[in-house]
């Protein structure tokens, strides 16, 4: 997705509901408040960061579940022209715990459980 500065998406890949409607906190648009307007809101107030929406039902998107990014776009002179932003489909592998077990946070703590490696501050380590 591609947003103007002022809100209206000026681009989206699916053209679905929500295309050429506006995200701005102070419209009337009817996804303002979905975690894309979330993201779109966030990234005007802080454009160099990158802001997520995590999963939740999304309208346009036939209430699947969806997740978002999105971040400012700024012009070769540094003004913020707008926000790109990109939408997670249900299906993206989340985690990689999800995907291996074996890649838990209670996995990798056992592994090394009673483990300690002690290295010299700011010398090197000789082989």
């Amino acid at each position: 997705f591609f947003f103007d500065i002022e809100g209206n998406m000026i681009y989206s890949v699916y053209k679905e509901a929500d295309f050429a409607t506006n995200f701005a906190a102070s419209s009337n648009g009817p996804w303002k408040d979905s975690g894309l307007g979330r993201v779109y809101q966030e990234a005007m107030a802080n454009p160099d960061d990158i802001h997520y929406a995590d999963f939740a039902p999304y309208g346009p998107s036939g209430g699947a579940e969806a997740a978002f990014f999105a971040t400012g776009v700024r012009d070769s002179t540094d003004q913020l022209i707008g926000v790109y932003a990109i939408q997670l489909p249900p299906d993206y592998q989340k985690s990689i715990e999800d995907q291996v077990p074996e890649c838990s946070l209670e996995a990798i703590n056992a592994a090394y459980e009673g483990a300690v490696s002690v290295v010299g501050l700011g010398k090197p380590v000789s082989e």
